[in-house]
């Protein structure tokens, strides 16, 4: 079996796995419910609303795309703001099928390869867009935090095991990732402590090669911190950026609720709520977070959307935010497929000629 043959049935099955594990929760949330009148809150909502929300979930993707376009022209890179449009849809599509969401970042790499771009810049470019995308969260939540500290305190109580291990895993994994970027050779002894001890304990069993990646990848955390160091304004940007795609993404949920005419929804309460949700689900190993993204969703938005409608506001929202943007990102990763291939060959063909 051939490697392309393999990376598609994955991909199969990461998505069976998903339709499989969100039929099931969507039974046992809507067991008790009538789908008939499901059915009709979501054909009776105002589509006005929706319309917002699909402008806002292109800004949500294109929002990565303006990031791209940034770093590459500060690396001097020669990569269009369209070609940065259709890397985003391929890093949202593989985000979108994988567990954790680490499938996106790989083949967004391996498709600027494609661009002509050097592997070293492009995964230090993936590498600054996701450090920028934890912090900001994290950011968001203390905001949260600060203007509706009850809320936001009693929304952590509900989910209170998800959101431990979310906030752990965010926060480890962001603060290292800023530790690698800002003082990289303390961040190389920690990796290669680590490593000596995995391999006295006999849980490392090839101790040399584990530690020349994580040589190789010192050195992009050290190419890293040059950039910041030299282009602080674009991180700035980036920061902003990012910040705007954030509160894009979690405003939707405002959108569905006014969609369903909710009376009294606050744009900051539910804002709130979705963040302290991302942050208990987006790091957990099931493709899209599938049935944990409902359940928390039922548990936290049924405060905003009340037990008769909650149900309708989950398939709206989940429908938009995640099998919609399914759906319309792997269409343009289809495209971007043939045309990047298309540029490798054209770029394989002129340097033969040179």
């Amino acid at each position: 079996m051939n490697q392309s043959l393999k990376k598609f049935l994955k991909y199969a099955l990461n998505i069976i796995v998903i339709l499989g594990i969100t039929a099931l929760t969507l039974y046992l949330i809507f067991k008790d419910n009538e789908p008939g009148k499901i059915f009709k809150q979501i054909t009776e909502s105002d589509t006005r609303w929706l319309g917002i929300a699909g402008i806002l979930m292109i800004i949500f993707v294109c929002g990565e795309s303006v990031q791209f376009r940034l770093l590459f022209k500060g690396m001097k890179q020669k990569v269009g703001l369209v070609k940065c449009i259709l890397l985003s849809n391929i890093g949202f599509f593989f985000s979108q099928i994988t567990p954790g969401a680490s499938g996106g970042q790989p083949l967004q790499i391996l498709y600027m390869t494609k661009l002509g771009v050097n592997g070293f810049v492009s995964t230090l470019v993936c590498m600054l867009v996701t450090l920028i995308y934890k912090l900001v969260l994290v950011l968001l939540f203390v905001a949260a935090l600060i203007l509706r500290p009850i809320l936001v305190g009693g929304a952590i109580k509900d989910v209170i095991v998800f959101f431990i291990i979310g906030i752990a895993v965010q926060l480890g994994f962001g603060s290292f990732l800023l530790m690698c970027v800002l003082k990289p050779k303390f961040a190389s002894w920690i990796v290669e402590t680590a490593i000596k001890l995995g391999a006295k304990l006999h849980i490392i069993k090839k101790p040399e090669e584990l530690s020349e990646k994580a040589e190789n990848s010192i050195k992009q955390y050290e190419a890293a911190s040059d950039f910041l160091k030299k282009n602080k304004h674009i991180m700035v940007k980036m920061a902003l950026i990012t910040i705007v795609q954030r509160i894009a993404y979690f405003m939707v949920t405002f959108c569905v609720a006014k969609a369903l005419r909710i009376e009294h929804c606050n744009i900051i309460d539910i804002t709130a709520l979705q963040i302290v949700l991302s942050l208990a689900v987006d790091v957990l190993p099931i493709p899209g977070a599938s049935g944990v993204n409902e359940l928390v969703f039922v548990r936290l938005q049924t405060l905003i959307f009340g037990s008769e409608m909650v149900s309708a506001g989950l398939l709206m929202n989940r429908g938009i935010t995640y099998y919609l943007l399914a759906v319309v990102t792997g269409l343009f990763t289809l495209v971007a497929h043939f045309y990047f291939n298309k540029v490798a060959k054209e770029r394989k063909t002129e340097e033969q000629k040179d």
